[in-house]
């Protein structure tokens, strides 16, 4: 599985590890996340309905941003609550709207890590360049950002830099 890696403008906090996992299967693609370290630290969002909400990344989610050729791309947002959210962008932060999708997560947290499943009933276009992200709010009010790729500056999920992986549709197997 591929490590996310924090911000580097962003000090050390409960998290150490985070790997993330995109694979496709039918219809869609299976997203797995699993943040390691000292979990009663974070601020984990409470249950939830399990419904397209904006917002969620203002707190602890992970989030997935998928580009194929051009300008376009789409971003999922996956709460630990059970709640997400899926965006089609037109160009770079500009012309958001509903990316159709039906996702359901299954999350778990325990005394060593914060792990989330979801499964996205979604279209990807193959190939893509995908991006894996994570915001951990931590319960000193600082949220670090992790990811597989920043761009210069600030953390910026939205930037094509993140997307700095190859999710072809070609099975390993």
């Amino acid at each position: 599985m591929p490590l996310l890696y924090r911000h580097p403008d962003a000090p050390p906090g409960a998290i150490h590890t985070i790997d993330a996992e995109l694979r496709r299967i039918e219809g869609g693609a299976v997203a797995t996340f699993r943040a390691i370290g000292e979990v009663s630290r974070l601020v984990v969002p409470s249950p939830a309905a399990p419904v397209r909400t904006d917002g969620l990344w203002k707190t602890t989610c992970f989030e997935i941003f998928v580009a194929a050729d051009g300008s376009e791309y789409d971003e999922y947002n996956l709460s630990p609550s059970g709640a997400w959210a899926a965006y089609r962008f037109e160009d770079y932060r500009s012309g958001m709207s509903p990316k159709d999708a039906v996702i359901e997560i299954d999350s778990s947290l325990d005394d060593k890590g914060l792990s989330l499943i979801a499964k996205i009933e979604s279209q990807f276009d193959l190939p893509s360049h995908i991006g894996l992200t994570a915001v951990i709010e931590e319960a000193d009010g600082v949220i670090r950002y992790w990811s597989t790729a920043f761009a210069p500056g600030k953390p910026d999920f939205h930037a094509a830099p993140v997307r700095s992986l190859l999710f072809d549709g070609v099975d390993a197997e």
